[in-house]
């Protein structure tokens, strides 16, 4: 099939038919829409299903096009291996296809990039195939200050890759600085809240872990100030019995922006760990463009049982977080 046969193949499935714009028109026009909004809403809609190339180059038509049909969104999308933005470059290192299964190395390139680098699942891939992909972190250059991804893509029915396609990765942020502190001990003496502690229902449930009666029943400590602080980024706010059971607030901060956050235990006298039923997250969006997220892990500690007891955890945290507009679309074969 030649070029011009394939364009045509592409393009033909996702033209509108003029029965179907007239259609459209007629609905909409019972609902009462002004006249001049629906032509030109329509006129929009058509010129964008009828030239895919140009839809192809505007970020909602290649999203509206790719749902439409991928192949015809990855067959219009202009091939560029690297992309720089925010002081760093995103580039393609190498592709790797063979038979129902394609490889490609992301290579990210810059002064910010560290060898713990995370994507923080701010990625996308587009295929012009269905497909089951994942994406992991594969290496880090020192000396280049170049951090390598592995993208695996597969197709769903196993037949081969089809020749010709092309991949489009994007990127729109990354946090670097990261730190795991793992089995640290918590300077905070229980003993001092073995008596109830103010609750507050003004919070947003987040979900949490363990129990799910407990995440949809058991109240929230009204946070207070620092009296901890086991790692940077990551404080507990609170503690005291709330209906019977010990409870330890861990804030995070807005962890939408760094994904601060931690696991807590305790340990008695003889250092045998006392698990925590379940924790209850929620979120505190009072303040306006200001959010903090806390985790709040519950005990059946009894209240005499403290004074031999210690807080432990393991915690994880990021120092900043890199924002950017980040594209590469390159051909879907052996390269590199």
């Amino acid at each position: 099939m030649n070029i011009s046969e394939t364009y045509a193949k592409i393009n033909e499935p996702i033209v509108p038919p003029p029965g179907l714009i007239e259609k459209t028109l007629a609905k909409t026009r019972r609902r009462g829409f002004p006249l001049r909004r629906l032509m030109a809403t329509a006129a929009a809609a058509a010129v964008l299903l009828a030239t895919p190339a140009l839809a192809a180059q505007t970020e909602p038509g290649y999203h509206l096009l790719y749902a439409l049909s991928p192949a015809a969104a990855q067959f219009f999308q202009p091939v560029q291996k690297a992309c720089t933005d925010s002081g760093v470059t995103v580039e393609v290192a190498s592709v790797r296809v063979e038979d129902d299964t394609a490889q490609a190395y992301i290579a990210l390139r810059g002064e910010a990039v560290d060898a713990n680098i995370d994507l923080f699942d701010s990625y996308s891939f587009h295929f012009p195939f269905d497909q089951t992909s994942h994406c992991e972190r594969a290496g880090f250059d020192p000396e280049t200050n170049t951090a390598f991804f592995l993208v695996t893509a597969r197709t769903m029915d196993g037949s081969d890759i089809p020749l010709g396609g092309k991949m489009s990765f994007s990127l729109g942020c990354f946090l670097t600085g990261k730190q795991a502190l793992e089995g640290e001990e918590v300077s905070l003496k229980l003993s001092d809240y073995a008596g109830e502690a103010g609750t507050a229902e003004d919070f947003l449930r987040t979900g949490g872990g363990g129990n799910l009666e407990l995440m949809d029943s058991a109240p929230m400590l009204r946070p207070g100030g620092v009296l901890a602080e086991p790692a940077p980024g990551l404080t507990v706010t609170a503690a005291g019995y709330a209906d019977g059971l010990f409870h330890v607030q861990l804030c995070q901060g807005d962890a939408t922006a760094l994904d601060n956050h931690g696991l807590l235990w305790l340990e008695d006298g003889e250092g045998t760990r006392l698990k925590s039923l379940g924790s209850v997250g929620f979120a505190d969006l009072r303040e306006e463009g200001d959010r903090l997220d806390y985790d709040e892990y519950l005990f059946d500690v009894p209240p005499e049982e403290l004074e031999n007891c210690t807080l432990h955890g393991d915690f994880w945290t990021a120092s900043a977080r890199i924002d950017g507009n980040w594209r590469i679309t390159f051909p879907l074969e052996n390269a590199g």
